[in-house]
């Protein structure tokens, strides 16, 4: 069975917000776009918004997919869905991560990147850089 996820890709200007995981989480201290598994019923808006406001304390408004990623992780097989984002409202809080920075896509080579995020960030620096 396939496992959802959806992943916000949070603009500021030029820049991406990213968070780094917490030490007892899988993939312990890498950097990723901040979000997380969908629930049951859930649409993939509403767990944007819920992953964001958990982990970070703010509401955001998607406002567009952005582009599927698919990867395997041992023997489970995870689709993320990523979306445009911007923050609605809010003061930014590490709540359940435990960093977060305002980056250029072009700086992620810089930071220990979950796979699939490391993929979309080089797609989000090629499309800038054009």
């Amino acid at each position: 069975m396939m496992e959802r996820a959806c992943a916000a890709i949070i603009q500021r200007g030029v820049k991406v917000l990213v968070s780094q995981r917490l030490s007892d989480q899988t993939f312990p201290l890498k950097w990723e776009l901040p979000g997380g598994h969908i629930e049951r019923k859930e649409s993939k808006e509403s767990c944007l918004k819920r992953e964001i406001k958990e982990e970070l304390g703010v509401r955001i408004i998607a406002l567009r997919p952005y582009c599927t990623r698919r990867c395997r992780i041992g023997k489970r097989t995870l689709l993320i869905y990523y979306y445009l984002c911007r923050i609605g409202s809010g003061r930014l809080r590490k709540l359940e991560v435990r960093n977060f920075r305002w980056i250029e896509p072009s700086q992620h080579k810089a930071y220990d990147f979950v796979s699939p995020d490391r993929s979309v960030l080089q797609k989000l620096s090629d499309a800038a850089s054009s």
